[in-house]
């Protein structure tokens, strides 16, 4: 697509980064497990292409919750983001992701589920992706969402996961949680900020 000279025009500044906040929230939402916010970047009629899921926004989360119900540890790092807009109230959005998670022994079938036959093992592992969200976005109502999402799976390796290191060892250690109760909750509300 041909970038024009309006697409840096302080309203296109303005729409680029209304974008990027959404794909970090993405990340916030699905490493927290907070499903409630992983709709809300979503249009409700929106379609995602996960490779082991592909369909509506509610039939998502309920692949999510179930696929990540025994997942201790997600976390999403987003990298290059290429925005291009196709219109004044669309984007095709490229976003370069690696992602970190932490398959337990009894969460096989989970990986299972989301890469296809895995080798025989019992211990944990983390599963670490290289992919890329490809996203239109669609401006309605004042506000940027997804309508469309491929994820596209560029490259993908397991690593066996001792049993030592399913928790930290030290104990003073802040520790993160795939819910409300984890660190940045409890800031948010200490500083009286809704986090959706």
């Amino acid at each position: 697509m041909r970038q024009h000279e309006n697409d840096y025009s302080l309203a296109r500044l303005a729409d680029r980064a209304a974008i990027q906040d959404v794909m970090f929230r993405w990340c916030r939402a699905i490493d927290r497990l907070d499903l409630e916010a992983v709709r809300s970047v979503f249009h409700a009629d929106a379609i995602d292409n996960h490779g082991a899921y592909t369909g509506g926004v509610d039939g998502l989360i309920d692949w999510i919750r179930e696929r990540h119900s025994k997942i201790p540890f997600s976390m999403h790092k987003l990298g290059n983001m290429l925005i291009e807009f196709s219109g004044p109230d669309e984007a095709i959005v490229e976003t370069y992701c690696l992602a970190i998670q932490r398959y337990p022994s009894d969460a096989r079938e989970s990986l299972v589920a989301l890469v296809g036959e895995i080798s025989e093992g019992e211990g944990a592992c983390d599963l670490l992706i290289a992919c890329r969200y490809i996203d239109r976005f669609v401006r309605r109502e004042g506000a940027w969402r997804i309508q469309e999402r491929t994820v596209a799976f560029d490259s993908t390796m397991m690593i066996d996961a001792p049993a030592s290191a399913l928790s930290p060892s030290a104990p003073q250690w802040e520790t993160g949680s795939r819910d409300s109760h984890d660190v940045i909750f409890r800031h948010l509300r200490s500083a009286g900020v809704s986090h959706n």
